[in-house]
């Protein structure tokens, strides 16, 4: 009886060493992270959230060596969340949350960019400019209809503030389709617009970005891996931690070309300031936690007029 005690217990210490042995070996084993490939090859983003993960990353290496970063494959989101969750084919990618992926997946709950991307500035063709100019409240814009991406979190939120949304799941279908009137507005975040349309000019010279109407809805980007691949998650997770703690994220969006320009923030006064809700946002999470986030309440009211907010960033 006892020697079958004793070899139950070294079984079970066995088992015990085997499985730290296996965690150990996975947290130090991350040779390659693979990531969706960009969304068409004028996708400026890309680079932005690759030099963060890889960033990231060597902030809290420890002495493990890097991972290589390989885009491996074209992919829409929809179809992102299926493969994180098999984790077959891809590893991680940077989306936008809501309650479903933040269920679906592990989500490393950093706001990418302090949540610039819920300020949305309009891109709307040239000689529409004066027909939103008569625009100044929620329901006159509900006359008019949005494009937006058919698996993104924004277009659930536009719909649930009564406005009319027609979707692609080709991004870059979303220019055309405002470019052809098929759609009135494609509402992009604080730091793309600018971006797109100059990369886009010689395709689409009649398209530009509205400059006195701002939708706000809380809002951020994650980066999201398989629930199975925690501990490369810990990684990146605890890296952001530390860029945040010492400025270097917010260096970051001050100095890589999809959001330097958007320093100073006071330079965006808007006539017009419309807040949506974001009814697929976790009830956890606090949009109000300046460590985090850039919120409505920086935009602080002008000395000439209440109406125009000015942009401060919370450091």
């Amino acid at each position: 009886m006892k020697n079958w005690q004793a070899c139950c217990r070294l079984w079970v210490y066995g088992l015990l060493l085997l499985f730290a042995a296996t965690v150990a070996a996975s947290e130090a084993g991350v040779s390659q992270i693979r990531i969706p490939k960009p969304r068409s090859v004028l996708d400026v983003s890309h680079q932005y959230y690759i030099e963060l993960l890889h960033k990231a990353l060597q902030k809290a290496a420890d002495g493990r060596p890097l991972p290589d970063i390989l885009p491996v494959a074209e992919m829409e989101q929809g179809r992102a969340v299926r493969e994180l969750q098999k984790g077959q084919l891809i590893d991680l990618f940077w989306m936008g949350t809501d309650r479903d992926k933040e269920q679906q997946l592990r989500a490393i709950r950093i706001p990418l960019e302090r949540g610039l991307m819920g300020f949305r500035m309009l891109t709307i063709q040239r000689s529409q400019s004066e027909k939103f100019n008569q625009i100044s409240s929620l329901q006159q814009l509900h006359k008019l209809t949005a494009c937006q991406g058919l698996s993104w979190p924004d277009t659930k939120i536009l719909q649930h503030a009564g406005l009319k949304v027609l979707t692609s799941p080709v991004y870059e279908n979303l220019f055309k389709q405002v470019n052809a009137g098929r759609c009135d507005y494609f509402p992009r975040g604080l730091h793309e617009g600018q971006t797109e349309l100059r990369e886009r000019a010689a395709i689409y010279p009649d398209l530009v970005r509205y400059p006195n109407l701002m939708l706000h809805y809380p809002f951020a980007i994650y980066f999201f891996t398989g629930k199975q691949n925690e501990a490369l998650a810990q990684w990146i997770e605890r890296g952001l931690e530390m860029m945040i703690a010492d400025g270097e994220l917010l260096a970051h969006m001050q100095q890589h070309p999809l959001t330097a320009h958007v320093f100073p923030l006071s330079q965006f006064r808007m006539l017009h300031w419309l807040e949506l809700s974001n009814p697929g946002l976790s009830p956890d999470t606090d949009t109000r936690d300046r460590r985090y986030w850039f919120v409505p309440v920086d935009f602080k009211a002008s000395k000439l007029d209440k109406n125009l907010p000015a942009v401060q960033p919370q450091r």
